[in-house]
């Protein structure tokens, strides 16, 4: 599911003249006068603002941690169990 999508946005970027239909879409600020341009942009969709702010939130490290601990006895109990079964194994092979 994508959480957005590629649309077709309108910057205001500051110029030093622009046209008068230029200045009725970009409306200056002061002195200041805008011209639009065009440009893509990838434009995130509101519905997925939970996922992004869970994404973007701060980092549990207790949670990572607990995981980290869980993988890694795994992986220290299944060298056990392969060792416990090749020590079987050679005992069957050898008579």
């Amino acid at each position: 599911m994508a959480s957005g999508s590629v649309q077709l946005i309108v910057i205001c970027r500051p110029v030093a003249s622009a046209s008068a239909m230029q200045q009725a879409v970009c409306p200056k600020d002061g002195q200041q006068i805008y011209e639009p341009i065009a440009a893509q942009a990838y434009l995130l969709d509101p519905a997925q603002q939970n996922n992004i702010d869970a994404a973007l939130g701060p980092f549990d490290y207790a949670y990572a941690s607990s995981l980290w601990a869980m993988a890694f006895s795994m992986v220290v109990g299944l060298y056990f169990v392969s060792q416990g079964i090749g020590q079987v194994l050679g005992l069957i092979r050898r008579g």
